[in-house]
């Protein structure tokens, strides 16, 4: 008999099998169904709702009971990650809230100009035919000709080359194209191919997968692309992936493909769209954060999540695209740009490359908001680092009506005292102008700073008992503000924000807030010393400025001093990718960078818990 179940999933319209007694989660997973699944399907979020219309799964567990209303419980909500495939055939449909969808996101930053010197060159050479009066050997007669032209040092010359020399040569009626990365020849090819010479930079974050190709001649980006980082489904911030990878040897493994097949996704678009040949891209360079880094690599990531929270490797590593399944040219490159320590990686290192934050004249900061937030300070004297790990509340995935910023996401939020109606009332805008489905970072941001200024909730984010107001409603006991009315909504209830997602939003602020605390006290500087704090990151662009300095997530000063600049992860891999000089920056910084544990650090634990407080 069987074990099988068929599963329709009806508005993908798409059959999936689901094997007995493994979860809808897994089973989605499986077959390509990208579903939000922000604690790594633990049941800790509530975000990876699905409706079962027609068939019988597990019983209802305690965590389902506390993310589902009865109403939903009716109408057959369950949590895919605690639903199990028990037997039959099953229908279920997925609400918009619970698809990862590609959200609105910095796919570009402030970038330094530099010098065209790509580790990545061709040489075109003419050589004499062989004779009886020249038998020098085919590769000889080519490395003679690349000598008068170039002086590439010690020439790498491995077997493929010299299984290919004789050929190309010959088919180039005795011309060829020397591919060389660094001083390695990568390939040999017939006739003049050296106009052709592309490269890929690619940011791998927590969230999404950025990649910019450029042409290798001229220094121009000639296509960007973006998507979301599929492994989100198995937890949305990185000790969530960690923890999974540890729990099985396939896991690692399951995490790597996903995420280099997003990359090769994004390759294939890229092509498409210019009509360049994958066979003339000769490198990648990727970003990331540490942990990213590792499981793009396939370098086991258990040490990161155990004290004292050390990588595997700090130095820039590369090795052939086709061992790890980058889709390139087949002798072609990658190189994972170098990592500061355990929590900072080679996307701060990008930051501080891409902003110059080495070579501020005054006291500077650069701060890259996300799951995992890195800080970099330069005192003037010395560049300090540390790593807070703020969590997925900006982003949503702690927060009941939270979201990414994608259709349907509430992303800026004003509220006021209307005097024509004698309540408070909002103004709000939704990316995409779609009905709002939930609320994001940026407008969580706006709604409790607006709390905050109108008095509706005291310091420590607490509603306030003497005010009147029909957006303030109680639902199981808990105090909550209408952001949305359920006939304003597309998801007809009402969008609210309550205590506990206050609450969510104040842990996350204070760590971000207590790490840069910690950096400025460390270092003897205050707020007011900084000449410019430079904020990175697609969170950070799209924040109000002066609503993030009123909850304390940014330092309270002269607005001007902040500068946006959006994707500088990618922007600095882009640099590492066009100039080998930049690319021994890379590494000089990263041992530069004195990298600062908050977890031990004397002032972080009162830093902390002073910054819970608005």
């Amino acid at each position: 008999m069987s074990n099988t179940s068929k599963i329709y999933v009806k508005n993908l319209g798409k059959f999936v099998t689901g094997v007995y007694g493994k979860s809808f989660l897994d089973v989605l997973r499986e077959a390509g169904v990208s579903i939000r699944a922000d604690c790594g399907g633990i049941g800790e979020c509530g975000k990876c709702r699905i409706v079962i219309e027609k068939g019988f799964s597990s019983p209802l567990t305690e965590s389902e009971k506390r993310f589902l209303s009865i109403d939903e419980i009716s109408k057959g909500f369950r949590l895919a990650c605690q639903a199990k495939v028990v037997d039959g055939e099953y229908i279920v449909s997925i609400p918009q809230e619970s698809i990862l969808q590609r959200y609105r996101s910095a796919d570009v930053g402030f970038e330094k100009e530099v010098a065209l010197k790509p580790l990545v060159k061709k040489v075109f050479i003419v050589t004499n035919p062989a004779s009886l009066e020249d038998v020098r050997s085919d590769l000889d007669r080519v490395l003679d000709e690349v000598f008068k032209k170039v002086s590439p040092g010690d020439v790498d010359v491995d077997a493929y080359v010299a299984k290919i020399v004789p050929n190309a040569l010959r088919l180039g009626r005795w011309s060829a194209t020397v591919v060389f990365w660094k001083n390695k020849i990568l390939t040999i090819e017939p006739g003049d191919t050296s106009n052709r010479v592309y490269g890929v930079a690619v940011d791998i974050g927590t969230s999404k997968v950025v990649a910019h190709l450029v042409d290798l001649v001229s220094g121009e980006t000639v296509a960007v692309e973006s998507m979301p980082n599929p492994q989100a489904s198995y937890g949305a911030d990185i000790i969530s992936r960690i923890s999974y990878a540890m729990k099985d040897g396939s896991n690692l493994e399951k995490l790597q493909k996903l995420v280099i097949s997003a990359v090769n996704i994004l390759i294939d678009r890229m092509v498409s769209r210019t009509g360049v040949d994958k066979s003339n891209i000769y490198e990648v360079v990727v970003a990331g954060n540490t942990a990213m880094h590792h499981l793009f690599l396939g370098i086991d990531p258990r040490y990161l999540g155990l004290s004292p929270y050390v990588p595997a490797v700090r130095r820039g590593v590369y090795a052939y695209a086709k061992e790890i399944g980058i889709n390139i040219n087949e002798r072609g490159v990658v190189y994972a740009l170098p990592v500061v320590a355990g929590y900072v990686g080679s996307d701060a290192l990008a930051d501080a490359i891409a902003v110059d934050l080495d070579n501020c004249d005054a006291p500077c900061l650069l701060i890259d908001i996300g799951t995992n937030s890195e800080i970099l300070l330069n005192t003037g004297r010395e560049i300090l680092a540390c790593s807070t790990p703020a969590g997925p509340a900006f982003e949503g995935a702690t927060i009941e009506f939270g979201m990414r910023a994608v259709a349907g996401a509430i992303d800026q939020v004003f509220i006021y005292f209307d005097k024509s109606i004698g309540d408070y009332n909002v103004r709000y805008s939704v990316v995409g102008n779609a009905k709002p489905v939930g609320i994001c970072g940026s407008a969580l941001i706006d709604a409790i700073a607006n709390f905050y200024k109108n008095g509706l909730i005291d310091s420590r984010g607490r509603f306030k008992n003497n005010v009147n107001s029909k957006r303030i409603v109680v639902e199981n006991n808990r105090k909550k503000f209408v952001i949305a009315w359920a006939s304003e909504t597309g998801i007809n209830k009402n969008i609210t924000i309550d205590g506990r997602d206050i609450n969510e939003f104040l842990l996350a602020k204070a760590a971000v807030a207590a790490g840069i605390n910690v950096l400025l006290k460390h270092a003897n500087i205050t707020a007011e010393n900084l000449s410019k704090i430079f904020v990175a990151g697609s969170f950070g662009t799209h924040i109000n400025i002066e609503n993030a300095i009123t909850t304390g997530l940014l330092p309270k000063t002269d607005t001007r001093k902040y500068i946006f600049v959006g994707n500088t992860a990618i922007s600095g891999a882009k640099m590492a990718l066009k100039s080998s000089d930049v690319r021994e920056k890379f590494e000089e910084l990263a041992k530069k960078i004195k990298y600062i544990e908050l977890t031990i650090h004397p002032l972080f634990k009162q830093e902390f818990i002073n910054s819970l407080q608005l």
